[in-house]
């Protein structure tokens, strides 16, 4: 299966960032953790038809709050490969990147840590 990861840092709190993600990437989940009850991750899962895979494509990001201003989020894409070989066209990146691009658009700070393409068990 083919699939790409990013984890990155975003100056902001987790509230707010859980607020842009789950209303544009969030049609599929979402939810925020607590611990104490004070919201300290969250999860967003969301999917989207890709033309070039004839195939939805999902995105899962992970928030864990740093501190009251600034969240990690890891963006993983998966699914929706085409053919024997699943290929996926950047399918895949063209979502995660997506997600970035929807975070600096919104105004935040975004600090891209770590990128993986073909992510897969044991990568990270």
């Amino acid at each position: 299966m083919t699939s790409h990861y990013m984890r990155c840092n975003v100056k902001a709190s987790l509230e707010k960032v859980f607020e842009a993600l789950s209303g544009a990437f969030g049609n599929v989940y979402s939810k925020k953790l607590s611990q104490d009850k004070n919201p300290s991750s969250a999860i967003v899962l969301g999917e989207q038809y890709f033309f070039r895979v004839n195939s939805d494509v999902a995105v899962l990001m992970i928030l864990e709050e740093r501190s009251s201003d600034e969240t990690q989020v890891e963006i993983i894409s998966c699914a929706g490969g085409t053919g024997m070989l699943e290929i996926s066209y950047s399918a895949h990146a063209a979502y995660v990147h997506d997600v970035r691009n929807l975070l600096s658009r919104s105004g935040f700070e975004v600090e891209v840590g770590e990128e993986i393409s073909y992510f897969g068990r044991g990568s990270s």
